[in-house]
């Protein structure tokens, strides 16, 4: 099944994490005296999963299917989600006046497994919440009941209802995460004997080895973060359930290894990382909550307390940042922003308020039972800081400085995914600040989205042709604006094969090669550059990329020849970022060098301003070429550093949406372009200014 390059990548994968230098320095760097223990315990994820369960009640039908309160339709795994965390919120003493109807609910959901008629052919999904639903429901319910249960959960034939298997994917190498779900599902009935066969995780799991990246992290396509975590988790629970096959020790190993990786890919608000469709969602820190609890207890086991404290406390971190959005006084916000969820402002088109809300439920029930509140919390690379960490396979760079150069938490996507990011500098964050007060993620565009492009997120006023980021823009000498948001990944990822650095054959040339040069670490600052190299590969009429690929017509390549008379990417040879984090604030200078034989006319710098989060209103006020928002008892300010006489700043009128909100763009310009532009940004409270 494996090509020579597919073997010798596997074998690489056993080798040190890229990131182990950055693990052992975290290691080194020892505790913080004044840590500030979250506070949570374990319940807390039981009283989130229990308000899902009692807001979702009233949907269930006479059948026993939880309807969506959008459309009156019962979607996907809701209704397994929504047993599986009553079973175990009933194993727990709670919802005990909800017994008959999550009863109910358990009855339909098993019948439409097993006569393979779950919504929207989404059985991939349901099997592991319902076995698990039935372990904790069957013991208190009369035989026939349970044998009815046990008589559908018996009947699932993998290869006929699960979806994504070789019946729609003939190539069994280009399907997803979703058979991480199916196989621990499978793993889940083997175990308790409602199958005697491993032969469909035996024929799946193989071919879903090579998707590991060297820093552990899974490759979904197109590498949305959200569905590393999502797999990651999966595959845990493969191993939770039993699995020890021909994988279990390649599996462990991996998925160590990408639990410490995501370690520092953690916001110092205890957010998880953007980047990708399905992000912003809150599942996404529930996700990142359940793996970390079940480090922390398996590092417990093994007598390491300085991980189990690391690990638990990451955890915790990540529920705490999004309290805000689940006891949100007016509405329940399952992504993060404030715009009522009937407009699904920000949701991608499968995702549904039902099946997403109780999704997050049985994973916040899930994290309960792997949590143990016995374990004392450590200092996370989050507290501690210090660090700038590339994910290379990721295409992403994160800097996150010690408390006493601010705890500030920065973002790069290097070649993002066009559509739904953009490529630059994407989060601006700062511990205890809220998330979307600077730049919580990118302004995606029209401009070059693949043709999946229903995937990309809906939103209730028109995204900007252009996507945007906090980021270089320039003129050439015919007047036109450039930005770097614009150049980024167009094509959708197809695994038919991989090649010697894990990433699909012949993958799409990119226009930039991203250079992390070495920073430099001390107790007032953390300092790093980033330089951006022209490929010199070009993007003709917009939306067609194009290379001349050797392998092509002699006549094509005269052709393409014709139409690239630019050298560079329209006239820049190289960008060159400069970042120093202090206490005061992230200071940042961006310079360009000119392609051989052109001229550019301007350089300058476009960072979005948050205006609105849906309902909660910034104030923005414009001082010369300062600029200063107002929002949440916050001051978010931006201004230039060095000489600024020259340097000219314009607030453009239209919003820009992402999914936390909806900005505006400003724009530091220059004319003249071989001067640099330096920025000063700054988050304070208020009343210190």
């Amino acid at each position: 099944m494996f090509t020579a390059n597919e073997l010798d990548y596997l074998e690489s994968l056993s080798g040190v994490n890229p990131i182990q230098q950055d693990i052992d320095a975290f290691k080194q760097k020892g505790k913080l005296d004044d840590l500030e223990e979250t506070g949570l315990n374990r319940d807390k994820y039981l009283d989130f999963s229990e308000a899902r369960v009692r807001q979702f009640a009233p949907c269930l039908s006479e059948y026993g299917g939880i309807l969506d309160p959008d459309d009156g339709k019962e979607h996907e795994y809701a209704t397994a989600a929504f047993v599986k965390a009553g079973a175990i919120l009933l194993a727990n003493d709670r919802c005990k006046d909800l017994k008959n109807q999550i009863l109910l609910a358990m009855d339909w959901a098993s019948t439409c497994l097993g006569e393979n008629k779950v919504p929207d052919d989404h059985a991939d999904f349901t099997t592991h919440m319902l076995v698990r639903a039935y372990q904790l429901l069957a013991p208190i319910v009369d035989k026939e009941r349970s044998d009815s249960w046990k008589a559908s959960l018996s009947n699932v034939e993998p290869e006929v209802m699960y979806c994504q298997t070789q019946r729609s994917f003939p190539d069994i190498r280009t399907i997803r995460n979703w058979a991480t779900y199916a196989m621990h599902g499978e793993m889940m009935r083997l175990k308790e004997g409602f199958t005697d066969s491993m032969a469909f995780i035996d024929k799946y799991l193989k071919p879903q080895m090579p998707r590991f990246t060297r820093e552990g992290l899974y490759r979904d396509p197109n590498i949305p973060v959200a569905y590393d975590l999502a797999a990651r988790q999966q595959l845990s629970g493969l191993i939770d359930a039993g699995y020890n096959g021909e994988w279990k020790t390649f599996l462990e190993t991996q998925l160590r290894k990408g639990a410490q990786t995501m370690l520092f890919m953690q916001s110092t608000t205890g957010g998880t990382s953007c980047g990708g469709r399905s992000n912003q969602i809150i599942w996404n820190e529930l996700t990142f909550a359940n793996l970390c609890e079940r480090e922390a207890s398996l590092y417990a086991k093994e007598g390491d307390q300085e991980w189990a404290g690391i690990f638990k406390r990451a955890a915790r971190k990540a529920l705490q940042s999004i309290l805000r959005w689940i006891e949100d006084p007016t509405q329940f916000r399952l992504l993060k922003n404030r715009f009522d969820s009937g407009l699904r402002n920000g949701w991608e088109f499968y995702a549904y308020y039902s099946t997403y809300s109780l999704y997050a439920a049985q994973i916040a029930a899930s994290c309960f039972e792997s949590a143990d509140d016995s374990i004392s919390e450590k200092a996370t690379p989050a507290d501690l800081g210090g660090y700038v960490v590339p994910i290379k396979s990721f295409n992403r760079i994160y800097a996150t400085s010690r408390p006493q150069q601010g705890g500030y938490h920065l973002m790069m996507d290097t070649a993002a995914q066009m559509g739904h990011d953009a490529t630059g500098w994407v989060r601006l964050h700062k511990a205890d600040y809220l998330e979307e007060t600077a730049l919580s993620m990118g302004i995606g565009g029209l401009n070059g989205n693949i043709h999946l492009n229903y995937f990309v997120a809906k939103q209730i006023i028109p995204r900007p042709h252009t996507p945007a980021a906090i980021g270089l823009t320039w003129r050439d000498a015919h007047g036109t604006w450039h930005r770097l948001a614009n150049y980024g990944r167009r094509k959708h990822e197809t695994f038919h094969s991989l090649n010697e650095d894990g990433a699909p054959t012949h993958p799409e040339k990119l226009h930039w090669h991203a250079l992390l040069e070495s920073g430099e670490e001390n107790g007032d600052a953390l300092s790093f550059k980033l330089r951006y190299e022209s490929t010199g590969l070009q993007l003709i009429n917009d939306m067609d990329l194009r290379s001349p690929d050797e392998d092509q017509h002699p006549a094509i390549l005269r052709a393409i020849g014709d139409l690239m008379p630019r050298p560079g990417i329209e006239g820049v040879a190289a960008i060159t970022e400069s970042y120093r984090i202090a206490h005061d604030g992230v200071t940042t200078a961006w310079s360009v060098e000119a392609a051989e034989d052109t001229e550019l006319s301007a350089i300058g710098v476009t960072v979005p301003v948050l205006v609105t989060n849906g309902t909660d209103e910034t104030v923005i006020r414009v001082d010369g070429n300062k600029l200063f928002v107002l929002y949440s008892n916050a001051i978010y300010a931006i201004q230039p550093e060095g000489e600024t006489g020259d340097v000219e700043l314009e607030l453009l009128p239209g919003l820009m949406p992402n999914r936390n909100g909806n900005y505006r763009l400003a724009q530091w310009i220059r004319k003249d372009a071989q001067k640099e532009i330096k920025l000063h940004f700054s988050l304070e409270q208020a009343e210190i200014l």
